[in-house]
């Protein structure tokens, strides 16, 4: 009998081992998936790509990107919302799915402000208002004045309605009081192409994108849609020191975790995403493309979406688009 008792003690013991939960073992102690609500070849996806592989040396586990794009980042942003809450699932995530499809869409599968937890700012991508050539402005000033003088004549082109550049310009139109028509495409690309062509004259583009086409004078920048001058474009002034301090557009990549992640993954993310991010190598690579770093605390990060969501909600109701 007592051999039986200590035999079953034994036996006990060594299970309740096998059964130790796998928290226990550090964070990351497999590969982690970062979600892209985008395809291949993207703003976001590009980010992803370049602070994924130092974090991923650096953490010495795998991280995959996974695009999952679709319904302005809906599909991407529902996927991670029901993820486990273990830190091994996150979402490279921008403005458009973190704030503004809370106004856009009657009926959202995810929420927005209580389905994440914010770990990071990664960068920011400054906007700029940009003309071509043949328009006839060549400063904002000018540009103000030209759009009074035809009110309801002239069209500018945005890569799609309720996103971060349409709702730029329909803000400076309000601020201003300009009467100037939104020509909506689908995507970037295609604005590009038809201010180059001279086909649209007036546009709000991502700096990352436009860059090159206004250092080679095929495009004219005016201004762009910050507090500060921006150090790829020292000579363009900005909103804020042309009068419009709250016209202060960049559509950000953000990376969060489901609800309930645990705090102590939710610092250990930020910790290598910013060492990641703050890498000379990996910095030089984001900034060189006209992005500006941000790196900051999951607080930070929080406090940014939380008064931009006060901000932007109520404005975007006003215009009353709804993409649903």
């Amino acid at each position: 009998m007592k051999l039986r008792h200590a035999l079953s003690i034994a036996l006990a013991f060594a299970a309740g081992l096998a059964l130790a939960p796998a928290v226990a073992q550090p964070f990351p102690s497999k590969p982690i998936t970062w979600i892209v609500g985008f395809p291949p070849g993207g703003g976001a996806d590009g980010v992803a790509r370049i602070v994924t592989a130092k974090m991923s040396q650096n953490i010495g586990q795998p991280i995959v990107v996974e695009n999952r794009p679709g319904a302005s980042s809906m599909i991407a942003a529902q996927y991670v919302a029901s993820a486990p809450a273990d830190g091994y699932t996150v979402f490279g995530a921008e403005n458009g799915a973190l704030v503004y499809n809370a106004a856009l869409y009657s009926k959202l599968n995810y929420d927005p402000a209580k389905d994440f937890v914010p770990i990071t700012n990664i960068i920011t991508a400054p906007l700029l208002l940009v003309v071509h050539p043949s328009f006839p402005a060549s400063d904002f000033k000018g540009f103000i004045d030209a759009v009074k003088k035809q009110p309801g004549r002239l069209n500018y082109a945005s890569p799609g309605k309720g996103i971060a550049h349409q709702l730029a310009m329909e803000m400076l139109k309000a601020r201003a009081g300009l009467d100037i028509v939104d020509v909506s495409f689908k995507g970037i690309g295609p604005v590009v192409q038809d201010m180059l062509a001279g086909q649209m004259q007036v546009a709000v583009i991502d700096t990352v994108v436009v860059l090159p086409h206004v250092r080679s004078g095929k495009l004219r920048a005016l201004a762009s849609f910050t507090t500060r001058r921006l150090s790829v474009t020292p000579n363009v002034p900005s909103m804020g020191e042309l009068g419009y301090p709250d016209l202060d557009f960049a559509p950000i990549v953000g990376l969060v975790a489901p609800a309930k992640t645990p705090p102590e993954v939710v610092a250990k993310l930020n910790v290598e995403a910013v060492r990641a991010i703050r890498d000379p190598e990996v910095s030089k690579k984001l900034t060189d493309l006209g992005l500006e770093i941000v790196a900051n605390t999951p607080q930070q990060f929080g406090a940014y979406l939380d008064a931009e969501a006060k901000r932007m909600l109520p404005f975007i109701r006003t215009l009353n688009i709804k993409l649903d």
